[in-house]
């Protein structure tokens, strides 16, 4: 059994980045690295739900969106937040 990696990426302020296609870029260059050099079957995708930049991104490098996990996470807010999980497989 293969070992899974994790990776963590917060992409830059929005005002710097939206629309400019640096996220996917970005995303896309660590995909191919995971693909590469990790040997890895699986890439998996986490967002807070309601994160419709992130899941834009995921969804446009082609990654399969398959659940949301109730309150999977507490944010800065103190509170429970439901996550959006996706994966992508290798091509």
């Amino acid at each position: 059994m293969r070992w899974s990696p994790l990776v963590t990426v917060f992409i830059l302020p929005r005002w710097i980045q939206r629309g400019r296609g640096y996220s996917v870029e970005a995303a896309r260059s660590l995909c191919d690295w995971g693909w590469a050099t990790l040997d890895v079957h699986r890439i998996e995708w986490w967002a807070m739900a309601g994160n419709t930049g992130s899941r834009a991104v995921a969804e446009k490098l082609g990654f399969t969106v398959e659940g949301t996990l109730r309150n999977r996470g507490i944010a800065n807010d103190g509170k429970p937040h439901d996550w959006w999980v996706g994966g992508l497989l290798r091509p």
